[in-house]
């Protein structure tokens, strides 16, 4: 399965310059929990996530309105992945990079869409994939991230009828 069966479109995007005000507005209005930001070209160039603005909003003692998309999507690094990806890999990714979300990426370089491991867990659920009966491989991953996540938790994986 490809991160294009289970990636969200149209994603929703905001530019460099756009506030964070702005960015959280889209958020809320859209019920997602990233927005990507592109350049002029619908090139993928960062992301914003609530997680992302809830921790500038409370280290910082400035307005959202005043701080810039650009500005806080190029703090840290911008992971992404290709249409084509097979999920697993899209997961170990993830897990490696300690990050929920990522943009999708078609061959022409421009957002397709956005995956996050909500998405596949979610489908891995759907089609019956359980704690029990799940490659070891997804497993790992799956407990690497959710040590990342939750590290005080324990592996919490979706399981049908448990």
């Amino acid at each position: 399965m490809n991160v294009s069966e289970v990636m969200h479109t149209p994603v929703q995007c905001c530019h460099p310059g756009d506030s964070l005000e702005m960015a959280a507005q889209m958020m809320a209005q859209n019920d997602c929990g990233a927005i990507a930001v592109v350049d002029e070209t619908n090139h993928a160039i960062g992301i914003v996530t609530d997680r992302d603005i809830a921790l500038v909003a409370a280290q910082r003692h400035q307005p959202l309105w005043e701080l810039k998309a650009g500005e806080l999507s190029g703090q840290h690094d911008l992971y992404t992945c290709h249409d084509d990806t097979d999920v697993h890999e899209a997961l170990h990714m993830m897990a490696d990079k300690k990050v929920r979300r990522l943009p999708v990426i078609g061959a022409d370089g421009e957002l397709h869409g956005m995956v996050a491991m909500s998405d596949i867990l979610h489908r891995l659920s759907m089609s019956g994939v359980t704690a029990r009966n799940a490659p070891e491989d997804w497993r790992e991953a799956l407990e690497a991230f959710n040590h990342i996540t939750s590290p005080s938790l324990p592996m919490v994986m979706p399981d049908m009828g448990m």
